[in-house]
């Protein structure tokens, strides 16, 4: 029987899956990286430790760059850190033009999020306000398939090199910009439900 660990960065985000998976015959832990970047990085160790030998989940919100009209899921394809000041081009990257990411390649025997688009997850210390990429960053990146989460470039090296496998399913409650606080407050429990259905499905 696989064991599981899901990881999120406050217990609201997972509060309708747990109530789900503690219905069911699953072995499960839960576990918070905590909000923000330096939150996440602070937890890292404990979390590598928390995934021995389990099967990760990492479940969060996100923004999207791209278009949004209604709350969705996606996962994850590669984590980037890409602080807003570097992505405006107000700043630069040490080394300069480095681009720090993490590529994700999951087991499409066992995947749960096969199903869902993969995204490039942009993360940063805060809430970005602005959608911009400077000319160079749309070399390697697509805006329109990139979302912001504060919490996993933090934490994902970490728990690849300890679980046995690690998922990542963002719910995608706004679009970058002035407005996105209030785009998150109203969907982000909606998310949460969708997350929840789609999980207790696939297990």
């Amino acid at each position: 029987m696989k064991r599981f660990l899901i990881v999120s960065a406050a217990p609201f985000e997972i509060a309708p899956l747990v109530q789900r998976l503690e219905k069911k015959p699953i072995d499960f832990k839960v576990a918070e990286c905590g909000i923000g970047a330096i939150a996440a990085a602070t937890k890292a160790h404990e979390l590598a430790e928390a995934a021995s030998g389990r099967h990760v989940i990492f479940v969060g919100t996100s923004g999207t760059f791209g278009p949004f009209a209604a709350p969705s899921l996606c996962t994850a394809s590669r984590v980037v850190w890409l602080p807003a000041c570097e992505r405006l081009g107000l700043g630069y990257g040490i080394p300069r033009g480095t681009l720090h990411e993490v590529r994700l390649t999951p087991n499409q025997t066992q995947s749960l999020t096969a199903d869902l688009p993969a995204k490039t997850v942009v993360c940063s210390p805060s809430i970005s306000l602005e959608a911009g990429f400077t000319g160079d960053l749309q070399k390697v990146l697509d805006p329109a398939l990139c979302v912001e989460n504060l919490e996993l470039f933090s934490c994902i090296k970490p728990l690849l090199d300890s679980a046995d496998c690690v998922e990542v399913i963002l719910g995608i409650t706004n679009q970058i910009g002035p407005a996105a606080h209030e785009q998150w407050v109203k969907f982000h429990r909606n998310v949460a439900d969708m997350t929840a259905d789609y999980i207790e499905e696939k297990l």
